[in-house]
């Protein structure tokens, strides 16, 4: 909440467990699902932007591995005497293990 308020004024988010302990499998693995969303909108600055991304968060407990899948798409329209827009398209994929915190 915290991020998305800060990074992304009048942006949404939700959060799903879409696998795993809350949805229909039993165990400790489980896979999260955040979706994050954003425009502006500024005709009086001919100009609007927008943000659409879904994060894909898998925790598997035999390894105390997470991974991490995201696809982001940005939108941004300009039409001050012409007609400009601009669309981009990126995906990643990390994967990091789980450490205990040092005391």
């Amino acid at each position: 909440m915290k991020y998305v308020g800060e990074t992304y004024p009048k942006g949404i988010f939700a959060v799903y467990c879409v696998k795993g302990k809350d949805a229909e499998d039993e165990g400790y693995n489980f896979e999260l699902v955040v979706v994050i969303s954003a425009a502006r909108h500024s005709p009086q600055n001919f100009c609007n932007g927008s943000w659409r991304s879904i994060w894909n968060v898998e925790f598997t407990n035999d390894l105390q591995m997470v991974e991490m899948r995201g696809s982001m798409q940005v939108g941004a329209h300009y039409f001050e005497e012409g007609n400009v827009q601009f669309d981009a398209n990126h995906d990643c994929k990390d994967t990091t293990q789980v450490q205990a915190r040092p005391n």
